[in-house]
């Protein structure tokens, strides 16, 4: 797995470690007291902390794909 992960670091690019993304949706929704979209729980998970900008390039792709 080492070998893969450094093959393409770009592919493995979380701001949220190994936490999973229903975990991430449910905590949002008890933050935000309503249910999420997955364009939120995506963001929160693939932005730079702090910042309003993606992780990576292929992140941002994804993000305009799905809006």
């Amino acid at each position: 797995m080492k070998v893969n992960r450094a093959a393409n670091p770009e592919a493995n690019m979380h701001t949220s470690g190994s936490v999973s993304f229903a975990t991430h949706q449910s905590r949002l929704e008890k933050e935000l007291k309503r249910p999420t979209t997955f364009q939120e729980v995506f963001d929160k998970t693939h932005n730079k902390k702090g910042m309003d900008q993606y992780i990576s390039d292929r992140a941002r792709e994804v993000a305009v794909r799905v809006v």
